[in-house]
């Protein structure tokens, strides 16, 4: 953020500014599902109006979505099919696909773990990598490779605007259990060069890894925003008459930019930067490229990444530049990180990466203090659902309810007490989908007390919902407990807690 005083922040940039109303939406991946139960409370319930929308990385579609017409009733409209794109998914490679070398470093997994067992015996890696498992063992197989023929990738010089976007995207230049963590992947690719036996399978990685310099491609949640007939259209937000800006940061100069509604690029301070406009699609692209995770996006002969990388929630601009009176500030993220073991012995990738957690959860936190001193009304989760790169169908609509009863106890004042129930319910339901899961996979063995349990938190889910004032719940509260919660594969057996 602008290193700028708080002091008095609320009361002097409220003072003799005319009416306007903004929202401001923060990244965080696939739990931009609680920013949309959120948004069903607050243009359902609350009736907002924004007429400027600021967002960042996730946010960015979001915000991007509602920002294609400046009518209330065509944002609820767009935040519908949004809803509906999101309660669609069902595995992670809808959101994030693994690029081809990925996806082979990953099925060489079994070898990878020999060579580098027999690797560290002779003494050139360290750090206990020999006991590494591969990321998301348990996500189910990726699409092909995009740039197999029909590919969109193979017309790009042909293509402008948002398919343009849509093919820079997906296009993927390479030769044909718990999670590996981004410190072993980087780690393991540094020692690759090393190893020996893995014939045409490791120059497809080396190459995959150098070309692309990203794991992953947006999955068909952007092809059905972008593609043909598509959800958005990039060039309704220019016309829309709403003010847009989308964050994201130049690798290059380090500084956080933010596209507008025109496709002209700005400065933090709003101030227009030299360049022609591009396509408001790519900006949102560049918003969401999680470094490492996506491809930079050039533009202008630089190269930008997330704009989380700076300001994951770019409350400053709304209050600031652009004016607005009164700000709704919607973020996925709850404060705090999770405690972790000792990091006696580890390696200096994972000190790095947990200091950058530790970081970034320390600039949010100044961010969101930020909005609430400047008098923005924030909403946002106590604690996270699921993390950015989870996409679950059952995970998602408990988060997108969280979203929905966050906003609504925000909204009603709601009371501790009841703030404490809620929680309560929510984290219930987080447990009944673990304990459901394990009941549904056959690889599972059967342990008659984890049904109970089950039953258990059914039937106490079942007695704490009529607690709570109806208007702080959603529709369908009160069938909770009857039914199951949403699963990839939806169970043909009957709820046994009912039985």
């Amino acid at each position: 953020m602008a290193r700028r005083t708080w002091l008095g922040i609320g009361a002097s940039l409220r003072l003799g500014r005319e009416e306007r109303q903004g929202l401001v939406l923060s990244g965080g991946g696939s739990k931009a599902s609680f920013q949309l139960g959120a948004l069903a409370y607050l243009y359902e319930v609350v009736g907002i109006e924004p007429q400027v929308i600021v967002g960042t990385s996730a946010g960015s579609i979001l915000g991007a979505m509602l920002a294609q017409s400046a009518d209330r009733e065509q944002q609820v409209a767009a935040l519908r099919d949004l809803d509906a794109l999101w309660l669609d998914m069902t595995q992670q490679s809808d959101m994030f696909t693994e690029r081809t070398w990925f996806r082979r470093f990953r099925s060489r997994g079994q070898d990878l773990v020999q060579l580098l067992n027999r690797d560290t015996r002779s003494g050139w890696l360290s750090g206990g990598l020999h006991r590494i498992q591969l990321p998301f063992a348990k996500a189910a197989e990726s699409p092909g490779s995009p740039d197999e023929p029909g590919s969109p990738a193979e017309a790009q010089e042909e293509l402008t605007g948002q398919m343009e976007t849509l093919a820079m995207a997906t296009l993927d230049p390479t030769a044909e259990g718990p999670e590996l963590t981004p410190s072993q992947v980087m780690a393991i690719l540094a020692g690759l060069s090393r190893m020996r036996g893995m014939g045409n399978d490791l120059g497809v990685i080396m190459s995959g890894a150098e070309k692309t310099r990203s794991m992953y491609i947006p999955g068909p949640l952007l092809r059905a925003l972008l593609g043909e007939g598509a959800l958005f259209d990039s060039s309704k937000v220019t016309s829309s008459g709403m003010t847009v800006r989308i964050a994201m940061v130049s690798l290059e100069s380090g500084e956080l930019r933010f596209m507008r509604e025109d496709g002209r690029l700005v400065d933090r301070d709003d101030v227009q930067l030299p360049g022609e406009p591009h396509d408001f699609s790519r900006g949102v692209l560049a918003s969401c490229s999680i470094p490492t995770v996506f491809t930079p996006v050039p533009m202008d002969g630089e190269h930008f990444v997330d704009g989380g990388v700076r300001e994951n929630l770019p409350a400053e601009m709304a209050i600031g530049p652009l004016g607005c009176t009164t700000t709704y500030v919607v973020t996925s993220n709850a404060p705090g990180v999770r405690a972790s073991g000792s990091f006696e012995g580890k390696d200096m990738f994972q000190i790095m990466l947990r200091s950058t957690e530790i970081q970034s959860d320390e600039t949010e936190r100044d961010e969101v203090a930020y909005a609430k001193l400047a008098g923005a009304v924030v909403i946002e989760p106590e604690f996270d659902v699921h993390e950015a790169l989870v996409v679950d169908p059952g995970l998602i609509r408990i988060n997108r309810d969280y979203g929905w009863i966050r906003a609504a106890e925000q909204h009603l004042g709601a009371t501790v007490a009841e703030q404490a129930l809620d929680r309560s319910i929510i984290a219930a339901r987080r447990r009944i989908w673990e304990l459901e899961k394990n009941h549904l996979d056959p690889a599972v063995p059967h342990d008659e007390r984890e049904l109970l349990l089950l039953a258990r938190l059914k039937y106490d889910l079942r007695d704490q919902v009529p607690r709570l004032r109806p208007e702080l719940l959603p529709e369908g509260a009160d069938q909770w407990w009857q039914r199951w919660e949403a699963h990839p594969v939806a169970p043909q057996v009957d709820p046994p807690w009912l039985v």
